[in-house]
């Protein structure tokens, strides 16, 4: 019987949980490149161009392609022939998750437990393992480093057998619809049919992993992928939810054995029109406002949903944790750590700064987490500007307009690139926080879009409304 030191999982785990975070593979790079030939928004163009020039610097420069990280998961495929030695194997695959992301300078995200202190745990530890046993002697092992925006945005139904094909794809498009900008398409759809719940739920994520282009075994549920990529291109969600002809550049279906009453299916997914004069050649946006932060009002006020701006000065960094934070100041009638009035914020977490860096990858966490608070820092703090990505709900909709803000957009999948516009950045609250503490940042032309103005206009509605084809 061949035997296996551990040893050597962890030493692999080690340098593929960097390469998984630095260097998009070939397949979705191609397949990023059709998606930009297929677009025709202005919109979508850029940000197709924008994704693909973050991943060559990603990988030039060793750096993560977005700032999630994400959930280490881990699928070991060991041979029934091979003998595992040395320790014990999860703790190696654990040790080879801690070691990448500390040496490679990546965003630590997981926390102790879910509900309570979620305490950070500090080396992105525990992986998420699924272990299988396959004929042979060999250990194969596939890493996927999920990210949240796309997780959260998964949905799981469990169908009745007459629901049959028809149900199966009216329910991932009805997902991928309700998911919107959020997930940061373009996306790649993972559905898993079958099986038991978490069953559909565990070949869902495998068929992720899939080569793009790649298709079913069985030409009944091929077909059923590529009427799904048709019906879901349709929707008009576009690129970062801004309207446009591709949302997905593909979808892969996994099929499991059921029981006779049921059909479990599950989904999985990996993140206004622009006036004529923006787009002087297809794919060319011109960013043709430069706007200084803090904000001017008159300049703030002259804003509209599809401008495109750099913008340069002074933003601070806030999620979740923080913005529940000033919220509970707020209701004890304290002071915030930040004065808002006329400020932005700018909804995202970096990773570690590497040598001689100011920051590192920071690209644009989803919006609508902070709807719960956001209304209450514009109409109580004087809060001006928000940056983000995904669309907003309609209370915080109502609030930019009824406080005169403004709510934009950095393309998501861009952390690399988009720290290149932060020259310095320093903590000045919330320090417990982590990559989640308030942050102050110096910047200079970081390019982002206007997706809701102070007026009521949404581009997230007119830009899906202009490529829509299908009613969802």
């Amino acid at each position: 019987m061949k035997t296996l030191d551990v040893k050597k999982i962890t030493e692999a785990i080690r340098t593929w949980a960097v390469q998984v975070n630095t260097d998009l593979p070939k397949d979705v790079e191609q397949a990023l490149e059709q998606g930009r030939a297929q677009e025709e928004s202005p919109f979508g163009i850029y940000c197709f161009d924008q994704i693909l020039a973050n991943a060559k610097l990603a990988r030039e420069e060793h750096q993560a392609m977005c700032q999630d990280t994400g959930t280490m998961v881990v699928y070991c495929n060991v041979g029934q022939d091979l003998h595992l030695v040395g320790s014990d194997v999860t703790q190696a695959i654990n040790e080879g998750v801690r070691l990448g992301y500390d040496e490679g300078y990546l965003r630590r995200s997981i926390v102790e437990e879910p509900v309570f202190e979620r305490t950070n745990t500090g080396d992105n530890t525990p992986a998420v393992i699924h272990y299988n046993i396959v004929p042979g002697d060999q250990c194969e092992l596939i890493l996927m480093p999920k990210g949240g925006g796309a997780e959260n945005m998964g949905a799981l139904g469990m169908l009745k057998p007459t629901a049959g094909r028809e149900g199966v794809i009216d329910f991932v498009v009805d997902a991928v619809s309700k998911a919107g900008g959020n997930p940061c398409p373009p996306i790649i759809v993972g559905v898993g049919i079958g099986g038991t719940m978490e069953k559909a739920t565990a070949i869902a994520k495998e068929a992720l992993a899939r080569e793009i282009g790649s298709h079913h075994a069985d030409p009944r549920y091929a077909d059923m992928e590529q009427e799904i990529l048709a019906r879901v291109n349709k929707l008009g969600i576009g690129p970062q939810g801004l309207g446009g002809r591709v949302t997905a550049l593909a979808v892969h279906i996994n099929t499991y054995p059921c029981r006779v009453a049921a059909s479990g299916c599950q989904h999985q997914l990996p993140r206004s029109a622009a006036r004529a004069h923006r787009a002087r050649r297809r794919g060319e946006l011109i960013m043709e406002k430069h706007i200084h932060v803090p904000f001017v009002a008159e300049e703030l006020a002259d804003l509209r949903a599809g401008d495109t701006v750099m913008l340069s000065g002074v933003i601070y960094t806030s999620r979740d944790k923080a913005h529940k934070r000033m919220v509970e100041t707020l209701d004890r009638g304290e002071a915030l750590p930040v004065d808002w009035h006329d400020q932005l914020i700018y909804y995202a977490g970096p990773t570690p700064a590497k040598p001689g860096q100011a920051i590192g990858s920071i690209g644009p966490t989803t919006s609508s987490r902070m709807d719960a608070f956001a209304s209450r820092l514009m109409d109580e703090a004087g809060l001006k500007g928000m940056l983000g990505k995904g669309p907003r709900s309609q209370a915080v909709c109502e609030a930019i307009t009824r406080n005169g803000a403004v709510y934009m957009v950095a393309i998501g999948g861009t952390g690399a690139a988009i720290s290149k516009s932060v020259k310095k950045a320093e903590v000045i609250a919330y320090d417990d926080l982590g990559t989640e503490a308030v942050r102050r940042l110096e910047i200079e032309n970081l390019a982002a879009i206007v997706a809701i103005d102070a007026h009521g206009g949404n581009l997230f509605e007119t830009g899906r409304a202009q490529y829509a084809e299908i009613d969802d």
